[in-house]
């Protein structure tokens, strides 16, 4: 179970800013990680419903090497969604909310990679996930029987050539805030189209770094896969690499230190 703590903390959390002359947001990745096909609808009557053409997008903070992700979060200010035209696809097999508790046996069977869910960097137990052009062909997931082997165009690279999981023994968790009623889109009992936060966040106390991040350092906070069409805006809190100092990052309206850059909103109805 996810540990509560009181929303006030997270309140607390964003009041210790100060501003710093370099931005460490640098941007946000949106990886378009798979795309359904006939075989993986083949699981559908035990491991969720899974849309012909779904496509499975991740998202990444971008961040500069000594930089964390500490927190995405939507307040009365800002509020924080992540939404599709149609509904998000949630694995009833092996799937859940945060990827950590995900097992890695598990990941070669039938969709489970393709579950939607929340993180500060995790694709799996013990596992970081990274995009596929950063990773190599070592220790790729083999998938039973046919699944997850689309290897036209649309997908990118396949995930049988690399599946853009690391694994690793410290993989950071993330903790929820005041979103345990929003998360529930992503267990896969409340099917719907929209995750949208006004007073939460999930959050890295500690801070999360990507697996890479002396270069590339990039932080995996969520993955969705759906047949409609995303839209996001995100507000993001990250730590820089002065004790106590931070920095916010929103979609719309900036007040007072707060920074906007583009990529935090995406999606047509989001542009809105």
């Amino acid at each position: 179970m996810i540990k509560k703590v009181c929303f006030t903390f997270i309140i607390l959390l964003l009041t210790i800013f100060s501003s710093s002359a370099q931005q460490g947001l640098e941007n946000i990745i949106v990886e378009k990680y798979y795309v359904a096909n006939a075989y993986d609808t083949s699981a559908n009557t035990y491991a969720g419903k899974l849309p012909l053409g779904a496509t499975t997008y991740r998202i990444f903070a971008d961040l500069l090497p000594g930089y964390q992700f500490l927190a995405a979060y939507g307040s009365p200010e800002h509020t924080l969604k992540i939404a599709t035209t149609t509904t998000f696809f949630n694995n009833t097999d092996h799937g859940a909310v945060i990827p950590n508790v995900i097992p890695y046996r598990t990941m070669r069977k039938n969709t489970v990679m393709l579950d939607s869910w929340l993180s500060v960097g995790a694709a799996g137990e013990d596992c970081y996930g990274i995009l596929k052009s950063d990773d190599d062909s070592l220790e790729t997931i083999q998938h039973e029987k046919k699944f997850l082997s689309n290897t036209k165009r649309s997908v990118g690279i396949p995930l049988k050539e690399r599946d853009g999981i690391v694994r690793h023994d410290e993989v950071p968790r993330p903790f929820f805030f005041h979103i345990d009623s929003a998360v529930k889109v992503f267990d896969g009992n409340h099917p719907g189209g929209l995750f949208e936060v006004k007073n939460g966040a999930w959050a890295c106390l500690t801070g999360s770094k990507g697996a890479d991040s002396l270069t590339n350092n990039r932080v995996l906070i969520a993955q969705v896969t759906t047949d409609g069409e995303l839209s996001f805006e995100l507000n993001i809190q990250i730590a820089t690499p002065i004790k106590g100092v931070s920095q916010r990052f929103v979609a719309r309206n900036p007040i007072e230190d707060e920074i906007c850059i583009p990529s935090l909103i995406y999606g047509k109805e989001s542009r809105k």
